[in-house]
C-alpha cells in the first residue's frame, strides 16, 4: 500500500509538471547575422506557431511589444472546437505588437475556411498562402527583404513556384512553412536565408530524450538558418515533457 501511494504521488506530480511545461509563456530571444542582409537597421520578428487551444498570455505580449517589427504566426492558429471568439482575441493581442502575417497549418483546416478567412480580413491579417510580401518600400530595389509563406505541405496545398513568383532573385528571403518538411523542396539556388516552421511540437512528450519528433531548435541547412519551434500550444493532451512551450523573438542583423 505504501509503494502504491508513492507511485500515485509520483504520477500526480509528473502530470502537474507536464501541465506546467505546456502552460509556459516563454519568449526565446535569438540574434542572427547575415553578410548579405541588406539593411543597416535590424529586423526583429516575433514568431509564434501551434497556438491550438491556448489563449496568448498578456505576459507574452508585454515581453515583445515595442521590440518587434513584424509578427508571424507559423500555422495551427487553431483547431477543431476552438471558438472564433478565442481566435479573434489572440489575433487582437498579436496586433498590439506589430503587423501580423499568417501561414496555414494542417489543423487550421479543421475550422471552416470561409469563417477564418473572413476573420483575417476583418482583423487586417496578412495571409501568405503560396505568396510573398516585400517588406521594403521599393520592390524594385536590390536591398529588398521578402517574406515568403507556403500553404501546408501535408495537405498537398504548398506550391513553391507560386510562392516565389514575385520574389526578386537578389532579395533577402525569409520563408515560413508550418511543416518543416518543406525545406526539403528548397535548393541552394532558391537562396533562402531564414526558414521558420513549427508543427512537430518538438515531440511534445519525450521520455528519456525520445519522442515522436525531434526536439525543436535551430539547425543549419547549407547557407540557410532553420528554426523548428516546439510551438506554444499542444494537441491531443494539454501536457508537455522535454519539449516545453516556446515563442521566439528573432533579430536579424547585417554581419
Amino acid at each position: 500500500m505504501f509503494y502504491l501511494a508513492i507511485a500515485f504521488l509520483f504520477l500526480v506530480s509528473l502530470v502537474v509538471f507536464m501541465w506546467r511545461e505546456a502552460q509556459r509563456n516563454e519568449v526565446l530571444a535569438d540574434v542572427l547575422t547575415f553578410p548579405h542582409y541588406p539593411w543597416q537597421k535590424p529586423l526583429t520578428i516575433f514568431f509564434i506557431s501551434d497556438i491550438h487551444r491556448r489563449t496568448i498570455h498578456p505576459s507574452i505580449i508585454e515581453q515583445v511589444k515595442g521590440r518587434t517589427d513584424i509578427v508571424i504566426i507559423g500555422g495551427d492558429l487553431a483547431e477543431k472546437g476552438v471558438p472564433l471568439e478565442r481566435i479573434s482575441r489572440n489575433l487582437e493581442s498579436l496586433k498590439q505588437v506589430a503587423p501580423v502575417f499568417f501561414v496555414w497549418g494542417n489543423n487550421d483546416y479543421e475550422i471552416p475556411s470561409a469563417e477564418l478567412s473572413k476573420l483575417f480580413q476583418e482583423q487586417g491579417i496578412h495571409v501568405l498562402r503560396n505568396d510573398s510580401f516585400c517588406l521594403s518600400a521599393d520592390v524594385t530595389d536590390d536591398s529588398s527583404v521578402y517574406l515568403i509563406g507556403v500553404d501546408d505541405v501535408s495537405k498537398g496545398n504548398s506550391c513553391k513556384t507560386s510562392a516565389f513568383k514575385e520574389v526578386r532573385n537578389e532579395a533577402f528571403k525569409i520563408l515560413v512553412s508550418h511543416n518543416p518538411i518543406f525545406r526539403n523542396k528548397l535548393t541552394a539556388a532558391d537562396d533562402v536565408s531564414l526558414f521558420l516552421s513549427g508543427h512537430t511540437h518538438g515531440g511534445q512528450i519525450r521520455f528519456l530524450g525520445f519522442g515522436p519528433y525531434k526536439k525543436g531548435g535551430w539547425e543549419r541547412q547549407g547557407e540557410m538558418e532553420v528554426l523548428v519551434s516546439n510551438g506554444y500550444g499542444t494537441s491531443g493532451v494539454p501536457l508537455r515533457l522535454g519539449a516545453k512551450a516556446e515563442t521566439h523573438l528573432i533579430t536579424i542583423k547585417k554581419e
